[in-house]
Order: C-alpha cells, then sequence, then structure tokens
C-alpha cells in the first residue's frame, strides 16, 4: 500500500501568526502520527513537506520517529490534493484514490475586520483582528485593544455618533493632542 501526503510543509511561516506557531506545528505532527496509525504498513511518500523554513535533515529525523518507511519527493510536482490541516480538511491518496480525513484536528488562520465575523469552520481557528478593540477576545485572537473612554461631555458627544472603534479612538486622539500610535 502507497500513502501520498502532500503540501504538509512543517516548517512553514504564517505571516502575522507566530504566536500559534507551536500549536500549528503540534497539529501538522498530530495528523503524521494519525496516518501511521491509520496504515501501519504502508509506504509514505510527501510531497512539499518542508516549508519555508525547513531542513532536509530535521524533517528525515522526525519522519523517522513515526514512519517505518518513508520518501520524500523533491521534483516540486503540482498534485491534486492537499494533506495540510491549515485553513483546509486535509486530503491523502491511498493507492491512487483520495481519501479525507475528517478525525484530525484541522486549524482556522483568519484575518477579520471585526468580532462578529469570527466564524470557525474548523477544530480551531485562531484570528488577527485587523482594527481595533475595546476588549481582549481571548486566547485565540490578535488585536489591538485600545481605550476609548470619553473624559468629558464634549469628547462624549462627538463619538456617540461614531460606529466604529478606530474611528473613535482617532477623533479622541485629535481632540487630546495625544500621538496617535498604530
Amino acid at each position: 500500500m502507497i500513502v501520498e501526503v502532500n503540501n504538509l510543509r512543517l516548517y512553514d511561516d504564517y505571516g502575522g501568526f507566530k504566536k500559534f506557531s507551536e500549536h500549528i506545528f503540534k497539529s501538522k505532527v498530530n495528523l503524521l502520527i494519525y496516518i501511521s496509525k491509520l496504515f501501519p504498513d504502508a509506504d509514505f511518500v510527501f510531497y512539499n513537506i518542508l516549508g519555508q523554513y525547513g531542513l532536509i535533515e530535521d524533517v528525515e529525523e522526525l519522519l523517522k520517529g513515526i514512519f517505518q518507511r518513508f520518501n520524500i519527493d523533491f521534483t516540486g510536482e503540482k498534485k491534486d490534493f492537499n494533506s495540510s490541516p491549515i485553513n483546509n480538511i486535509p486530503k491523502i491518496k491511498v493507492d491512487g484514490k483520495i481519501q479525507t480525513l475528517e478525525d484530525v484536528e484541522t486549524i482556522g488562520l483568519l484575518r477579520v475586520e471585526k468580532p462578529e465575523n469570527f466564524v470557525c469552520n474548523y477544530t480551531n481557528c485562531y484570528y488577527i483582528l485587523e482594527n481595533f478593540a475595546t476588549r481582549d477576545y481571548g486566547n485565540n485572537v490578535i488585536s489591538h485593544i485600545v481605550e476609548i473612554a470619553p473624559k468629558n461631555f464634549v469628547e462624549s458627544n462627538l463619538i456617540s455618533s461614531l460606529d466604529e472603534v478606530g474611528k473613535k479612538y482617532f477623533v479622541l486622539k485629535l481632540l487630546r493632542g495625544e500621538e496617535l500610535c498604530f
């Protein structure tokens, strides 16, 4: 039996999501462990497994600890399936037939404009909130928290008609003559 795994990219950079890189890596390793147990006697072929910062020696050492028989293909040939658990439901090829892995952890990495857009179609999701926030949204969200409490009636009156945190922050900073921090 031959099991093909594509696009796992073990050592990759997910611009802005560095805070979650350990969890992302663990999710990929857990997928490898899962398929090694699912197909214990198979020959595994890995395509695009290194990632942007992967070293062949490190990847081979990791794979030797999980698989009995494997081969890494460095041809760079495009494949019609994606095994990554990041922003994707992983698929592998088993003897030439694509198979979906539904019982593995998947991670969504999402950039959103506002908290109302925190929608997750994966096991876990991590977010970058690209606008200012007035509160902390938890460990799964990277955001820039600002205080927008008016200090007097004039400030309160001016920002009451504004609906976005960023606009309120900007107006209050201008009114107070404070430096804008982005």
